[in-house]
């Protein structure tokens, strides 16, 4: 099925179906997203949206809305009819992947006055009206959260719409600790180091006589080598499962000299590589 880029589309479905996930996927794409938007404002904004250019737009609406098992269908049906490009997306699960979710994250259901095996079907009964207007059903039983997400790309996505994968190229020193959230972290402190030279030494990583000298040892060049080639196999990888940023962190003794050179090394050849690259030198002016 080929991508489509609604200007609209409304996310509803049974709680602990995987709505927020679901959302998630579409802001991650360029949509703006509101939650639990009450009935009656859902009209005036799909108004708005279609009244002007604008990026597109997703309610997510459910039963947390009073009245809304009784009101949505007919409300729907209106949108549908006055907007022929809304998209409706109805979110399931079995009720055993339902009752599973709830108990690993201990949050009450809705109709949290009925045994939760009673409630999942109840809801369910109560909103086969909605499912019956629904565009998309969307099954969530069984999927990660990667697999919902290229799913909802694949139907609710363009090539313009997505969101770029973000990398940011990070020096660190380790005698200042480490960055907890790096994705890939590299020891640089085997090779040869700067601060031994004198008149290296007050100089950084980004300076030329510095990256003139790492680059003059071979060890230098060989890790060099191996590391861009290591990221451009990854990089592709990341992008297709979905992330969307990425950090990157080369660490030295002190985060000066090497660490720099190498973060600003990646950055400048990642960019050539038409990523989207940021770069962070942590400990370079301690």
């Amino acid at each position: 099925m080929s991508a489509v880029t609604p200007r609209g589309v409304v996310v509803t479905g049974l709680s602990g179906a995987g709505k927020s996930v679901v959302t998630r996927c579409f802001e991650d794409l360029g949509y703006r997203c509101v939650d639990n938007l009450p009935l009656d404002l859902i009209e005036p904004l799909f108004a708005q949206v279609w009244s002007k250019p604008s990026p597109p737009w997703v309610v997510v609406v459910d039963v947390r809305v009073p009245g809304f098992a009784a009101g949505a269908p007919g409300l729907i049906c209106r949108l549908k009819e006055r907007y022929p490009e809304l998209r409706v997306v109805f979110v399931e699960a079995s009720d055993e992947s339902i009752e599973r979710r709830f108990s690993e994250t201990r949050r009450p259901h809705p109709y949290r006055s009925l045994p939760i095996g009673e409630a999942v079907a109840q809801e369910r009964r109560d909103l086969a009206g909605v499912r019956g207007v629904a565009d998309e059903i969307l099954d969530t039983s069984g999927l990660s959260p990667h697999e919902l997400r290229a799913l909802v790309a694949a139907r609710f996505s363009s090539t313009e719409l997505a969101l770029p994968l973000v990398v940011r190229c990070e020096s660190f020193g380790y005698r200042y600790g480490l960055p907890p959230d790096a994705n890939l972290l590299f020891d640089v402190r085997c090779l040869p180091n700067p601060h031994f030279v004198p008149e290296l030494r007050p100089l950084a990583g980004s300076d030329g006589p510095v990256r003139e000298w790492l680059e003059a040892q071979p060890e230098v060049l060989a890790t060099w080598e191996r590391i861009r080639d290591l990221c451009d196999l990854l990089m592709p990888a990341y992008h297709k499962e979905g992330k969307s940023w990425v950090l990157i962190a080369f660490g030295c003794t002190g985060g000066r000299h090497r660490s720099v050179y190498f973060a600003e090394r990646l950055a400048a050849h990642l960019t050539s590589q038409h990523w989207a690259v940021t770069v962070q030198h942590r400990d370079r002016d301690r």
